[in-house]
């Protein structure tokens, strides 16, 4: 039985550490149109993306510009993604 407390609580730190990845999403606060727009930039610039631009309107991301490979789109679309309060994603991003 003990080992089985021990699993479980194992189980439960680890979820807790690699679930909080993102801290925005355990934020209890709604986030505003700019915080969101702010936490996507921030998103895309740590993962070396630039050049693009993001527009929020309740909820909904609008990022546009031009990337430099169907890679990079599709990473600005998961940072977007995975933004609290992001409900939908509009892609207007050309390739070069």
């Amino acid at each position: 039985m003990p080992t089985i407390a021990k699993i479980a609580a194992l189980s439960f730190l680890l979820t807790g550490v690699l679930g909080c990845s993102h801290w925005n999403r355990m934020s209890a606060t709604p986030l505003t149109n700019a915080t969101i727009a702010q936490q996507v930039s921030n998103n895309m610039t740590a993962d070396g993306i630039r050049g693009l631009y993001v527009d929020v309107r309740n909820g909904v991301v609008t990022l546009s510009g031009t990337a430099t490979s169907m890679a990079e789109r599709d990473q600005a679309i998961r940072d977007a993604q995975k933004v609290r309060g992001v409900t939908v994603v509009v892609n207007r991003i050309s390739m070069r």
